[in-house]
């Protein structure tokens, strides 16, 4: 590993990753998710929440199935699914992660409760904790959604085709 620069300081990011059992497809593969975040902390509100930035986070993804047509990103609010947070369809097949902020040029994203198609952070009431899962889906289809789409319906097409998943869960406090 070469040493920082005079002006350079030093970092390490860490990359906790979750595994997922091989999915209902039965070609043995096992789908890992990697996020910022250890799997089941809380997240640092800093970035990726309303009292952040509200960015969304960089999520990687490896061992989904070979014969994914696409994968999908669903945030959930498990203490208020009805909470549209983030639905993403139609993330190319050879795609292995969706960078901070950005969902790519061919991906669709579904309308978010906040009536956007965009990422809206996780933002509980004041006082409390809710508990989130982020979960990639390998889709056996490419999906007939377009961006802006209502959430509700896009997740239901997401969950229909999807041939393996993995998930990443955390908390998070205001």
């Amino acid at each position: 590993m070469k040493s920082p620069g005079a002006n350079q300081g030093e970092s390490v990011a860490v990359a906790p990753t979750t595994t997922v059992d091989a999915g209902a497809d039965g070609n043995g593969s096992v789908m890992t998710i990697t996020t910022p975040w250890k799997p089941g902390a809380a997240i640092p509100s800093v970035r990726w929440t309303c009292d952040g930035d509200n960015v969304s986070p960089p999520v990687t993804w490896s061992g989904g199935p070979i014969d994914a047509s696409a994968y999908a990103v669903i945030l959930t609010d498990l203490d208020a699914p009805e909470f549209a947070h983030w639905t993403v369809a139609n993330i190319d097949a050879s795609a292995t992660d969706i960078p901070e902020g950005d969902t790519g040029d061919l991906s669709v994203v579904a309308m978010n409760s906040d009536a956007k198609p965009a990422y809206t952070g996780p933002c509980p009431p004041e006082g409390s904790t809710h508990h989130y899962s982020l979960t990639v889906y390998a889709l056996s289809q490419v999906l007939e959604v377009q961006e802006g789409d209502p959430a509700p319906a896009m997740r239901a097409a997401i969950e229909a085709a999807a041939i393996e998943s993995a998930t990443s869960d955390f908390t998070f406090s205001r």
